[in-house]
């Protein structure tokens, strides 16, 4: 039986799709906009992050919590049985 983005959005407790913000290290002035996208060619969520922008967040945008901008760097979905294929 194949797995659904269903099946992935739930494995993922919704991440895919959603967008965070990061504060610029180097000027607390400029942002950066991450969101999570699931790329079923190398079967992994990646990060799409914009260019700096001036200003701060829109209200609403939740800050990317540390552990989990660190962790995109090396999540993948699959193992020896290909789960998302």
């Amino acid at each position: 039986m194949e797995r659904t983005i269903q099946d992935l959005n739930n494995i993922t407790n919704g991440m895919i799709g959603r967008v965070y913000y990061h504060k610029c290290l180097d000027n607390k002035d400029y942002y950066r906009t991450i969101r999570l996208h699931f790329n079923p060619f190398s079967n992994s969520i990646q990060k799409q992050i914009s260019n700096a922008l001036y200003g701060d967040p829109p209200p609403g945008m939740e800050p990317m919590p540390p552990r989990l901008l660190g962790g995109l760097n090396g999540m993948c979905l699959s193992n020896q049985d290909e789960m998302f294929h």
